[in-house]
């Protein structure tokens, strides 16, 4: 019986842990999407990409405001994806723990750029651990060329892709395969920008 209990509590450690792992890669892509081909004129999303492009100017600008203002899309995505997870027959502690800190990445992200004292004991606790991203671990992000460090929720995706070279791979498939190249970002002092 204990064995099974060990068992189980470990499996479902592991489900959390990959929902919140695959939460911060989706987070990444979606961030480099939007930082480096995000258009703000876009219909839709326009409103969307034009907030994180002005939050690259005034890192702090986006602290105000609601959960509701700062989170109102994935809220409504995050219903979506476990409205789909359920009627599929595929929701679980995997993609429920997915869908969760997915829809909590904003709030996550937010915390990264406040102090300690503004995010309290809990939250701070969190982020020494890895498990909510650290201020020191998102600043990277926003030095020099605001082209690495796009994952928002932990400390630990973002070194593997780092490593594995992934967003300058993909800006070079998209490059051969389309011609398009990532967009320019304004925020960025000349003398961080690569050459694309």
């Amino acid at each position: 019986m204990p064995v099974t209990i060990i068992l189980t509590t470990a499996k479902s450690m592991a489900s959390i842990l990959g929902g919140l792992f695959f939460a911060d890669l989706v987070s990444g892509l979606i961030h480099w999407f939007e930082d480096r081909y995000g258009n703000p004129k876009w219909p839709i999303l326009g409103h969307t990409i034009r907030a994180n492009q002005e939050h690259h100017f005034k890192p702090r600008d986006f602290l105000r405001g609601t959960f509701f203002t700062r989170n109102r899309e994935v809220v409504l995505l995050g219903i979506i994806f476990l409205a789909l997870f359920w009627g599929t027959g595929t929701l679980n502690l995997f993609t429920g723990s997915a869908v969760f800190f997915g829809v909590f990445a904003n709030e996550f992200h937010r915390a990264a750029h406040r102090s300690p004292k503004e995010n309290g004991r809990l939250i701070t606790l969190v982020q020494k651990t890895g498990l909510a991203q650290s201020f020191k671990h998102h600043a990277a992000h926003h030095r020099q060329g605001k082209d690495t460090h796009y994952c928002v929720i932990t400390n630990y995706v973002n070194p593997v892709l780092e490593r594995i070279g992934l967003f300058p791979a993909l800006e070079r498939a998209i490059k051969a395969i389309t011609g398009k190249v990532p967009r320019l970002d304004e925020s960025v002092n000349p003398r961080y920008r690569k050459a694309t």
